[in-house]
């Protein structure tokens, strides 16, 4: 996936003899979203806060599944810790500590849980497509429907696709139907299908509590597939987190890129 996240970085210049007015002015002009986001997408992330508010955010933490994850959202440095193992990416390589006989799968693992849990702004980064689809209905009601695609070369796998169904009314994003290459040269029509509730505000955003998977095929929801994925003690800053939290202990397992 996009480990870079999309920055804008403007001046915000004022004469010295300008008028606090003018000043308020220019403070709210400054934003221009990314010129590759489409008016359905766009709607999408205004109705969880912003695509505008997401960018300003540095850092998010949460708990999931007994684990504590730690994100850089600008770069996406990441830090899993565990009972038994911690999980980090630097930047550029996965580490492990301490190494384990599967080590190297967290190489296509370590922000899997991240990516679904922060939709839909992930997929506002460069090197993203959108395409409007026809409305398609699950268990009897019709949702808006955004297919995201993604450049040759974006990303860990960049044959994976996705699509976001949203509330045709409020355009909350409500379930989310992708396919999963793990880094495979070819792509897949196969679906898989999440239903993302609970929204609450985290920093500005709307973020979701749970994700539910569900057994899906031609176009029939079935049972779901597990419990319920939970996120707990979400915590949004507008800090970035201390590099030293990425950084691979001595005598961890590297996983080269």
């Amino acid at each position: 996936m996009k480990k870079y996240f999309s920055v804008i970085l403007l001046a915000i210049l004022a004469s010295c003899n300008g008028t606090k007015e003018e000043t308020k002015t220019s403070s709210q002009e400054t934003y221009k979203a990314p010129s590759h986001h489409t008016a359905s997408i766009t709607k999408v992330f205004d109705a969880h806060g912003g695509y505008d508010t997401w960018s300003g955010l540095k850092t998010i933490s949460y708990e999931f599944n007994g684990s504590k994850t730690l994100v850089d959202l600008q770069n996406r440095y990441t830090r899993i810790d565990s009972d038994n193992q911690q999980v980090g990416f630097d930047g550029k390589n996965v580490w492990v500590n301490p190494p384990s006989e599967n080590a190297d799968r967290q190489r296509m693992r370590y922000n899997l849980m991240f990516y679904f849990y922060a939709f839909p702004f992930v997929i506002g980064d460069p090197g993203v497509n959108y395409e409007d689809m026809e409305p398609i209905t699950l268990d009897g009601v019709a949702y808006n429907a955004v297919k995201i695609s993604y450049n040759d070369g974006v990303g860990d796998s960049p044959k994976d696709n996705y699509i976001i169904l949203s509330d045709q009314e409020s355009n909350q994003m409500k379930w989310l139907m992708y396919t999963a290459t793990f880094g495979g040269g070819e792509s897949s029509d196969r679906f898989s299908l999440i239903k993302y509730d609970g929204w609450q505000d985290r920093g500005g955003v709307i973020l979701p509590t749970s994700l539910q998977w569900y057994q899906y095929s031609d176009g029939v929801v079935g049972e779901p597939r597990g419990g319920a994925r939970t996120f707990e003690n979400v915590q949004m800053a507008k800090d970035f987190p201390a590099m030293s939290n990425f950084t691979a202990p001595e005598g961890a397992h590297i996983i080269q890129n």
